[in-house]
């Protein structure tokens, strides 16, 4: 009952997109075979920051950045997101995802194609999209053995105010959770 014959059919998701690969092709084929490409828009909250909605217009709306944003005159790159606050009242969803799947897989992966991607032929959604699918598919792929080995998990602990809770301390976190609430 979602379509209709007459107005605009769209269909909004937010990240994450599936919990793996496999289950984010699966919800790709579902969603396909009842939409077109151009009626799914993919969200991911993050990138309505101000500060990640300023990376466009400093990158490419500056001609010195514009000109010198390249591999000659960057030799490194860090994309840090750091927050103050904790979990809120989104524990149900941040204990079966952690920093890994919430923050790194959607947020920063967003962000560095922003960073890294050639300037699009035009800034349209699909051109920009291509633009990012090319730094993506140039990414190296881990798997967990990999992950282990090249990434530092962590959990938060309880701050120096009092209203800083650790995260096992959050409301509907369980006791004893391994979550990760910081990965580098």
């Amino acid at each position: 009952g979602l379509m209709s014959d007459t107005g605009y059919n769209r269909l909004m998701v937010e990240k994450p997109f599936g919990t793996s690969y496999k289950t984010a092709e699966e919800l790709q084929n579902q969603l396909e075979s009842g939409f077109s490409d151009d009626q799914i828009f993919r969200i991911d909250h993050y990138l309505g920051k101000e500060m990640v909605q300023n990376i466009p217009a400093v990158r490419f709306g500056n001609p010195i950045l514009d000109a010198t944003w390249n591999k000659n005159y960057i030799k490194n790159v860090q994309v840090t997101l750091a927050e103050q606050l904790g979990v809120e009242e989104r524990a149900g969803y941040y204990n079966t995802a952690g920093a890994l799947l919430d923050m790194i897989q959607n947020h920063a992966f967003q962000i560095v194609g922003w960073l890294a991607m050639e300037k699009p032929s035009s800034f349209s959604d699909t051109d920009i999209r291509a633009a990012k699918n090319t730094v993506f598919s140039k990414l190296k792929m881990y798997d967990k053995r990999e992950v282990v080995a090249n990434f530092v998990c962590g959990q938060y602990g309880r701050g120096r105010e009092v209203w800083q809770k650790s995260y096992t301390e959050e409301p509907d976190v369980p006791a004893d959770s391994k979550n990760d609430t910081y990965v580098a």
